[in-house]
């Protein structure tokens, strides 16, 4: 083997060598830093809301709850109305303490809740929360209707 021959066949090794140093490298990927005054508690804003200028300082938030005195066992409705909110999430909290999420459409939503059979009569409060702001509505709880005892009639009614 002459030694041009054994360069030859030296230089394609080599040259793989260096091809291999010379390849692109991916590029690292940073994420764009996030607001150190983030408010997780700030309503999720559809983009083509915050398209037309939404500003949570001007969403007015209602609740009611239908009937007004609600019979223990007995279910009642709670309305939500949320001007200046054409969608989200409102979060609806029982007197019981139990929590719901509820999805707003058009600004408003109303859930169904039922006073535990077991309540207690007297003044209890719903309260639901859209984004940072909190509003409550009250209704009294009576005492379950008295149980009708038929037990002492005949089965033909008498």
């Amino acid at each position: 083997m002459t030694i041009a021959s054994a360069a030859l066949l030296a230089l394609p090794l080599s040259g793989a060598a260096f091809a291999d140093g010379a390849r692109p490298q991916p590029a690292a990927t940073a994420k764009a830093p996030q607001p150190a005054h983030s408010n997780p508690a700030a309503p999720t804003v559809p983009q083509d809301q915050l398209a037309k200028g939404y500003d949570a300082r001007k969403v007015a938030l209602k609740v009611s709850v239908d009937p007004e005195r609600v019979r223990a066992g007995d279910s009642y409705d709670v309305t939500i109305v949320a001007k200046g909110l054409h969608s989200g999430t409102a979060t609806v909290t029982s007197p019981e303490g139990k929590s719901y999420r509820v999805a707003l459409s058009g600004g408003k939503a109303t859930k169904t809740l039922t006073a535990p059979a077991t309540a207690k009569p007297g003044s209890k409060t719903v309260t639901v929360k859209v984004g940072n702001k909190t509003a409550t509505a009250t209704f009294d709880v009576v005492p379950p209707r008295p149980q009708r005892d038929d037990r002492h009639r005949n089965h033909d009614g008498k």
